[in-house]
């Protein structure tokens, strides 16, 4: 790419080529610049007309063609500014203008079309104004101030009048002639010419008027130049421009050899700087490094430390100063070795790490920028407590569960050998839980199901004591699991059939389908703890019916007599035809023999009876005139009772077995102590609420099942009421998760955020970071679970190196708070490379040794392009002064070093506060040339003289005769 320079120098060749000599460089950018506005209006209006023929958007067409060409416009008046002689401030004020008519550029751009004239809010107004008062300002300053004032002063230049002293002409055959002429380069240079050429200048200028500037300063200054003669080295003092003081050093014939490392506010300052480099330079020592080591330097009051190789590369530094040299020093011995000792933390997605805080152990997840990304809730007691909670988490952690705060959930979990769930509410709080533990996973689930399908349509009931309830046959399928017989409709229904009067005052319904109008019924007594003390033993046509059977039940219970036998009996009963009948029955009921026959009478049916009896020694003898409870014991020796009417039919059983006969007996009065309790139809699902020492409840399916229970207590009725709504839309609309050890539940509104739950639901961690949206939030969450099982756990005890590969890499040494105590110096392309790099550290920092200073002391430095020259430093670690020339290799600096101490020692000291002439030795004679008052070289002879007496007659010859010289130009 090409340079300013460049650029500027082919401007100026351009406008000499094909316009003529400029008179100054604003003439040069002055017609570029219109030029350049005249290309951009003439591409606006074309691109106007052509595209006005097209098809194209008019709106589009007008605005780009009108952007252009007003730019267009504004740039030429400007470029003729540039080339008018106007005065600076004519120039100030019509970049102003320019400004304005850009921005009035930009104002249409942005107002057209939609706030133009009649559409939108009108600024087409305002847009002319902005654009008329820019072009006006350009042209106004130039062109109509003079005219109508009369007067050119303020803004452009008056004729004959120049801010540079006049330039002194004399007779053209005897003076001095200024020859300028272009180099190899292209640059003007100039030589002296007094028939022969005396001097030449030392510097290039890259246009003519660069040229002709510095031709008049030499001439303005050169008749005042006094005479200094450099028979030896010498350092020259002088003021800069900017009022400092500096100072070089310059050989015998003029050359500079080293100058000084700042610039001072006073010449004693400059002069002490001298002093110190004369005094110590030519026995200082040259400062050599083995391996490597810390040098210390001082910036803005603070003491910094670097490790540096034996190139003097920098490899580390500190990243905070110190108040002293001292304090310094002490860090840079603790860099080396906490640098020794520290771990590279090379996370590549997610680590753990284990931290100790002032009341035990914690762990946070770090990634691989070294963010936190969560952190424990808990604190442990060990270092290695904390490690084992770290191992057992991040297994579980790979398949944890999603879930979200703020929406009902249903958790099913493992507790011991159990399965359970609990409903989780939009506020996060539990309030269902199962009833109890499942051997399997799909029972609690299908709990779950029960709950969230029936919830919305349940009643509430409440039941003193205890209740009668009535309920459909097919509820008993819809509780069955999915596998068990009835628990799948089959593909074609059952024929129902006309039901046969049932024993308990109902009506029988044989293998009835289950369907909402054809339904079997049932009936069961409960206690308000749900315990079932007698139910129905045959199915019934419908509700009605089972209510019927509940009726005859009292009845018959109420005039029952109790029975008791242990083994087989006889019993002698009317049937329903008024004929009297026998059967031998077992303990549990079940007719081992009948009489086959109906008799007339009780004698003759009992006559029959005793045949067989003798048969069965052991048999009881029973007689039933009216129904009678009978307590009885199975094989397994536990007992239980029923209730027969008197024909000798089971109308109601005991639903449960007892381990005694008194047991049992018990069982049987409470059928007769809750006999008159209320009915009620069960045809849907009910929360059934009941008390304790606070309110609570049980969600009870139609078949008798509980399927869900409260997760809180209430302290009344009324609380318990008004939360069911609530509960009901968070069981029909929560989604279900499996919870192992661990989930992982998202939360948050404006900023999203996520923390670790163990089964309990107490929180395990914390996320530190928060996320734009729900989204970006379970990305991160996809990241950790993706990395949890590789990620490693690893513990800062002291300090640790920390990567970035944002950009290139390098690294950081920090502390256990992420404090940074160092950091490397330069970047590393690689990974890799960047692990070399932190493996010589590793082994260098541990050799380095104090860079020691004495009063004085020569180092030897590369420069960006390898180049070596020296600098010397003082016992702060200063430096005091550079070299000026550079060399191959640093063997070349240190022998160039050798010569510049001889220099140093027998260097004068010459103070320069105004142009003069030096004489110098040369290597075939003299030379001089013309140093101004910054000690900068204006000019110098073209030969070389062979005695000092002819230099000093071409000097005094050309002082006489250039202020007079004139300029002539050659290409």
């Amino acid at each position: 790419m090409a340079s300013l320079t460049d650029i500027h120098q082919n401007l100026f060749q351009l406008y000499e080529h094909y316009v003529g000599e400029p008179d100054s460089s604003k003439d040069v950018y002055g017609y570029w610049l219109f030029i350049v506005g005249y290309i951009i209006g003439a591409a606006g209006v074309a691109s106007f007309v052509i595209g006005y023929a097209g098809e194209g958007n008019p709106y589009t067409l007008i605005r780009i063609s009108g952007v252009t060409a007003a730019t267009g416009l504004a740039f030429c008046l400007f470029g003729i500014v540039l080339m008018l002689p106007v005065r600076t401030r004519g120039i100030q004020a019509s970049v102003v203008g320019l400004l304005v008519a850009l921005g009035g550029v930009g104002f249409f751009g942005w107002a057209y079309p939609y706030n133009w004239r009649n559409l939108g809010v009108d600024y087409s107004v305002e847009v002319i104004s902005v654009y008329t008062f820019g072009i006006g300002i350009i042209a106004g300053v130039t062109a109509l101030v003079p005219v109508l004032t009369g007067q050119k002063g303020m803004f452009v230049e008056e004729e004959g009048t120049t801010d540079d002293p006049p330039i002194l002409t004399g007779d053209a055959m005897e003076g001095a002639q200024f020859a300028a002429f272009r180099d190899d380069n292209g640059d003007w240079k100039w030589h002296v010419l007094h028939l022969e050429a005396l001097a030449q200048s030392t510097e290039s200028a890259v246009t003519r008027p660069d040229a002709t500037e510095g031709i008049e300063r030499v001439q303005n200054q050169i008749s005042s130049a006094g005479l200094m003669e450099l028979t030896t080295s010498a350092f020259r003092l002088y003021e800069d421009r900017d009022g400092t003081w500096q100072w070089t050093l310059a050989r015998d014939d003029g050359s500079i050899v080293g100058s000084c490392a700042g610039e001072f506010d006073r010449r004693d300052g400059a002069e002490e700087s001298v002093s110190f480099l004369k005094d110590r330079g030519p026995d200082a020592d040259v400062i050599e490094i083995e391996g490597a080591a810390f040098t210390y330097a001082e910036k803005r009051d603070q003491w910094h430390w670097q490790l540096v190789d034996d190139d003097r590369t920098p490899l580390a530094s500190s990243e905070d100063g110190h108040s002293t040299q001292e304090r310094a020093e002490e860090a840079a011995r603790s860099f080396a070795e906490r640098f020794d000792r520290a771990r590279v933390l090379d996370v590549e997605h997610i680590g753990v790490e284990l931290c100790e805080r002032a009341d035990g152990w914690t762990w946070r997840f770090v990634d691989a920028a070294d963010e936190v990304v969560a952190s424990s809730a808990a604190e442990f007691d060990s270092r290695r407590d904390a490690e084992k909670a770290a191992e057992a988490l991040l297994p579980a952690l790979e398949s944890a569960s999603v879930t979200v705060s703020g929406e009902p959930t249903y958790e099913l979990y493992e507790s011991g050998e159990e399965w359970r769930y609990r409903l989780v509410d939009a506020n996060e709080h539990v309030v269902a839980r199962g009833p109890e533990g499942t051997a399997e996973r799909d029972a609690s689930e299908r709990w779950t199901n029960q709950f969230g399908d029936h919830a919305l349509e349940s009643d509430v009931v409440e039941i003193k004591d205890a209740e009668y309830e009535v309920y459909p046959a097919d509820a008993e399928a819809d509780a069955a699991p999915d596998d068990a017989p009835g628990g799948e409709d089959d593909d074609l229904p059952t024929p129902f059939e006309e039901p046969e009067p049932a024993a308990d005052g109902g009506t029988v319904a044989d293998d009835a389908p289950a369907a909402d109008d054809t339904s079997p019924w049932h009936w069961r007594l409960v206690t308000d703890d749900r315990e079932v003390v007698a139910a129905s033993t045959e199915p019934h046509a419908d509700a009605e019916a089972a209510t019927t059977a509940i009726e005859r039940v009292r009845e018959q219970a109420s005039e029952a007599e109790l029975i008791e036998f242990e083994n087989a009996a006889f019993q002698v009963y009317e049937a329903d035809s008024g004929e009297w009948r026998w059967r031998l029955i077992d303990e549990d009921g079940n007719v081992l023999a009948d009489s086959g026959e109906e008799h007339t009478s009780r004698g003759e049916a009992a006559e029959a009876m005793m045949t067989l009896k003798e048969q069965a020694p052991d048999a009881e003898l029973l007689e039933i005139e009216t129904a009678a409870f009978e307590l009885f014991v199975n094989e397994d020796d536990e007992w239980g009772w029923r209730l027969i009417d008197e024909a000798g039919k089971l109308v109601a059983e005991d639903p449960a077995t007892h381990p005694t006969r008194g047991a049992a007996r018990q069982a049987m009065n409470r059928l007769l102590e809750y006999l008159d309790s209320d009915v009620r139809t069960m045809d849907r699902a009910v929360f059934q609420t009941y008390a304790t020492e606070d309110w609570h409840w049980r969600f009870v399916m139609p078949s008798g099942e509980t399927v869900a229970v409260d997760g809180e207590a209430y302290p009344t009725r009324d609380e318990l009421v008004d939360s069911l709504d609530d509960i009901r839309d968070a069981a029909a609309s929560a989604g279900r998760y499996t919870i192992g050890d661990v989930s992982v539940q998202l939360y948050g509104t404006d900023e999203w955020r996520f923390r670790l739950l163990d089964r309990d639901r107490e929180e395990i961690a914390d996320s530190s970071i928060s996320y734009a949206d729900r989204e970006a939030a379970m990305a991160g969450v996809d990241e950790l679970q993706a990395n949890a099982t590789d990620a490693p756990i690893f513990a800062i005890d002291d300090a640790a190196i920390r990567l970035d590969g944002s950009d290139d890499w390098s690294w950081e040494l920090v502390d256990r708070d992420r404090e940074v105590i160092a950091n490397g110096v330069g970047t590393a392309a690689s990974k890799a490379d960047l692990f070399d790099a932190i493996e010589e550290v590793r082994q260098l920092a541990p050799m380095a040794g104090r860079v020691d200073f004495d009063v004085a002391s020569f180092e030897l430095v590369a420069d960006e392009d390898d180049r070596w020259q020296w600098r010397l430093i003082d016992e702060d670690g200063r430096t005091v002064a550079t070299g000026s020339e550079t060399h191959e290799t640093a063997d070349d600096a240190r022998a160039a070093l050798e010569d510049v101490r001889k220099l140093i020692e027998s260097a004068s000291i010459l103070e320069i506060d105004s142009v003069s002439f030096e004489l110098h030795t040369a290597e075939d004679g003299w030379v001089w040339q013309l140093i101004d008052e910054y000690g900068t070289t204006m000019a110098e002879s073209t030969q070389t003289y062979e005695s000092r007496t002819d230099a000093r007659e071409a000097m005094n010859d050309v002082k006489a005769q250039a202020p007079e010289g004139w300029i002539t130009f050659t290409e």
